[in-house]
Formats: structure tokens, sequence, C-alpha cells
């Protein structure tokens, strides 16, 4: 008889072999283990990121992680089960090991107040699917800043500590202005700076840096970008920005595309950096221009827990940022 259960000791290493070809993100193995643990020693890691097994008898027939989230839906704060890195060993494939491994943690998660379902697939859309998940839009651009000469006059500083709460403030307000996003609180958007560090500290030197910011009025952090930069140092590479997330407490964003360009103007002689992110509609800060990229090979899925909560949403209903995806 089968049965989910929490991974520890072996059977995590077991896990993290079996899964390092797939996921390795260009660490060594060993530091592939350091990642995912490390994860784990964040505030809210510890708290709501587990990964679990689905075993019968010894033998692993597939894991998972899970993650509890608060979604916004329609402006309500819904409980929702995250779920990641679903994976089956080779020996087990076919025998719908997968698929009773999340029919388990949606019910699970369901009798303990969740509502909705969250996951990523880097396979299409087909197979989850059939487990009653549906696709929601995310809208991929390329962005493009509008130069000028020098900078913006603004505060623009590293972010910190005392700038999450204001930060995640910022989001929720947006957030609940749409019909779909992930609510954040200081300890989640501390997690996802975190995880990103760890992967930059980890992986080969200089092939990654994440770099938080805050535009800062009275003492305050006014408004926030979390970019990821690759390419960077490295002879021959157009450096890459990846926009993970950003705030503002202009609703037009004008605070973020003065942000953009003065992080731009840190190197006037360079080739401008290709700036992509997964952007909400109706967000315009007046300082960028945006092209849509063909759609993201990565399927943002949701399954309904309960008969109330929608799962049909378009591309104007959803706040999703690069940042938020596990």
């Amino acid at each position: 008889m089968s049965r989910l259960t929490p991974v520890d000791g072996a059977l995590h290493d077991r896990i993290l072999d079996d899964t390092y070809p797939l996921w390795h993100d260009g660490l060594t193995r060993e530091r592939y283990g350091l990642y995912n643990r490390g994860q784990l020693q964040t505030p809210w890691g510890a708290r709501r990121l587990t990964r679990l097994a689905l075993v019968d008898r010894g033998r692993l027939l597939a894991s998972a992680k899970r993650y509890d989230l608060t979604m916004l839906v329609d402006g309500e704060a819904v409980p929702t089960l995250g779920i990641g890195a679903v994976f089956t060993p080779a020996d087990q494939r076919r025998h719908g090991h997968a698929a009773r491994l999340i029919d388990t943690l949606c019910a699970e998660a369901k009798a303990e107040g969740a509502r909705l379902a969250l996951l990523f697939s880097e396979i299409g859309p087909r197979y989850y699917e059939r487990q009653g998940f549906r696709a929601v839009p995310i809208r991929e651009v390329e962005v493009t800043l509008h130069q000028r000469p020098g900078a913006p006059a603004m505060l623009v500083r590293a972010g910190d500590e005392r700038d999450l709460a204001n930060a995640a403030e910022m989001h929720n307000r947006r957030a609940a202005q749409c019909r779909l996003g992930l609510h954040y609180d200081a300890d989640w958007l501390q997690y996802s700076v975190a995880k990103k560090r760890l992967l930059a500290a980890l992986g080969p030197s200089a092939a990654r840096q994440i770099e938080f910011f805050v535009a800062e009025e009275g003492m305050q952090a006014v408004a926030w970008v979390l970019l990821h930069v690759t390419g960077r140092d490295r002879a021959g590479y157009v450096e890459s920005w990846s926009l993970e997330g950003c705030g503002d407490r202009d609703p037009a964003g004008a605070r973020v595309g003065a942000m953009l360009q003065t992080l731009l103007a840190r190197s006037p002689a360079g080739a401008p950096p290709i700036i992509r992110a997964w952007w909400p509609l109706g967000f315009k800060p007046p300082q960028l221009t945006l092209a849509q990229r063909p759609s993201t090979s990565i399927v943002m899925m949701v399954r309904a827990l309960t008969d109330e909560i929608p799962t049909i949403f378009a591309p104007p209903d959803v706040l999703f940022w690069h940042g938020d995806a596990f």
C-alpha cells in the first residue's frame, strides 16, 4: 500500500541523485544538494516548503515539493497548494504514480483548508490537464528603456531586510487589483531573494548576479526591483536582465521605470542589456516600451480544490513575475 511521506536522509539523497541531471542548473552534484537544503534554512522555507515521496514497502514511486502558499483570487486571500519538482524514477514510470502523488497532495491540502493548487509545467499542459489543471496565460515581454543622458534624480540603494515588508505590501496592493496573483509577505520575499542568491553563489563564478534595489523617499522604500543578471563580465556576451519582480507605490510604475534607467546609467558606454520579464497588462511605466515575445516554455497551471474557486483567467487578470515561479 503506497503512502505519502516527508523526505529526509538517504531517501532525500536518492531523490537528489535522480533529479540532478534534470534540474542541476549548472551546479555540481554537491552544490545541488546544498542549494536544495539551503532553501529549507530560510524562515519561510522551514515552515512552508516540504519534499514528499510516494513510497510502497520501501520503494520510491514518485516525489514532489509542496509549497504552502497564499494566492489573491478576485481580491480574496486563498490558501493554496504549490506543487513543484514532480519526478518519477525511470523504473517506476507509466504506472500512474505521479498522478496518484498529485491527487494525494491535493486531497491532503484540501483537508487542511487549501482551496487552490498551483504548479509550473516544463512539459506542456496536456499531462496536467488530465489531472484537472488549467493553463493560466502569462505575458512574456522584452523591455526597451528610453535612454536619456545621465540618470534620473532619485535615490536608489541596495535593498535589505528592512525593506521586505514594504516591498511585499506594494506587490499585494497591485495584485489585489488583478483576478489572480501571489500574496507576498516579508518572509516569502526574503526566501525568494535568498533562493536566487544561493543559486548564484553556488554556481560558476560570475555566471549569475542577483540584484535587489529600492527607491527611497522620506527614509522609506517606495519602489523596488529584483533582477537576475547574466552575461556580465563575460567577453562576447550581451548582458541580460530578467526582471524577477518589482513594485511601486505609483500606480503607473513611473518609479520602477526611473529605477531601471538609473541602473542602466551605471554602464553608459556599454551595449544596453536585453531585459525580459513576465509582465502584467495595465502596468505601464512611461520610460519603457514592451514588446510581446512568444509564450514562455514554462506553463503556469491551476486546479480548483473547491467548487467556488475560478480557474479560467485571461492575460489582463494575472499578475505573476518570473521570481514567483518554483
